[in-house]
């Protein structure tokens, strides 16, 4: 009798572990990775009707049809609750990231996945006057002109030679650095609150789009800004990082070349925009390449 009862406690204790991982959503005998999204657009769109249709969305939808031996569990966050994960060295990846000598510290990061224009200036069409000129724009003789004001968007990082003039100026009178979402610096433009921002030209684009105030802006490329910039896949900087980055890799190398995956790319630019992407594709391709 006591035999009997061992053995259906020791089955009920079976029953009750598959049933937890049954409900929890991971397959028994299979690993799962964690993708940590951000509601970031127009890169990762977490709501409204363009839901799901970011450049970052459609490269992580991909990646995760063409590893069907994982499973996936995919977690919208924070920036900050990100960092902290990458940092404490749980095992997370994210679809799109830029690459800095900082980040190596604690990410491991794939072949470039993704090209991006730069970042422009950003201002109303009925200001354009203020802004003599259709060529790159220099930002320094900007932020000291005392008759504009400027809006950036705190604690986010441009191009080097954006964050450098951006520190140097942020005790500015004339200069409003706020922990803002982009959509609300755009918003106190229209509202000519501002004179200018500073912005991805497909998140202008995107916007633009959003508030149907398309030919109310205008862009303009900052001089000293890198014409594009990669971003990567990342994963924390481990063993089973490595060996998720290199399964990555292995897709990424197999899908770059087709027109369908460069269209990731170009998703929410302006066709132009489109133009310059397809011109710089090539450089994303080169065997080793890693940042401009």
């Amino acid at each position: 009798m006591n035999y009997l009862l061992k053995l259906f406690v020791r089955l009920i204790s079976v029953v009750s572990l598959l049933l937890a991982l049954s409900t929890s959503g991971t397959s028994f005998g299979r690993e799962t990775i964690a993708w940590g999204v951000l509601d970031f657009p127009p890169f990762q769109i977490l709501n409204g009707e363009s839901r799901s249709k970011g450049s970052f969305d459609g490269l992580l939808n991909l990646l995760i049809e063409q590893m069907p031996e994982y499973d996936h569990d995919v977690i919208p966050m924070t920036f900050a609750r990100r960092e902290e994960q990458f940092h404490r060295g749980e095992p997370l990846c994210t679809p799109g990231l830029f690459r800095t000598a900082e980040r190596e510290k604690f990410l491991v990061f794939s072949i470039p996945a993704l090209i991006h224009l730069d970042n422009r200036l950003v201002f109303l069409t009925s200001n354009a006057s203020a802004f003599e000129g259709s060529g790159p724009v220099d930002l320094e003789a900007i932020l000291k002109r005392q008759d504009m004001v400027g809006g950036i968007v705190n604690q986010r990082s441009f191009a080097p030679n954006i964050d450098l003039l951006v520190r140097q100026y942020a005790n500015s009178k004339n200069v409003v650095l706020r922990a803002l979402r982009p959509q609300q610096m755009f918003e106190l433009m229209l509202n000519s609150e501002i004179d200018y921002t500073i912005l991805f030209p497909h998140e202008a684009a995107f916007l633009g789009h959003q508030l149907k105030t398309l030919t109310k802006t205008k862009v303009r490329p900052i001089v000293g800004t890198p014409p594009y910039i990669f971003t990567h896949v990342a994963c924390t900087k481990s063993a089973w990082g490595e060996a998720t980055i290199a399964r990555i890799n292995k897709i990424l190398l197999a899908k770059r070349k087709s027109p369908a995956y460069r269209a990731l790319s170009e998703r929410w630019y302006e066709d132009s925009d489109k133009a310059l992407i397809r011109k710089y594709y090539q450089e994303l391709l080169l065997p080793g390449q890693g940042k401009p």
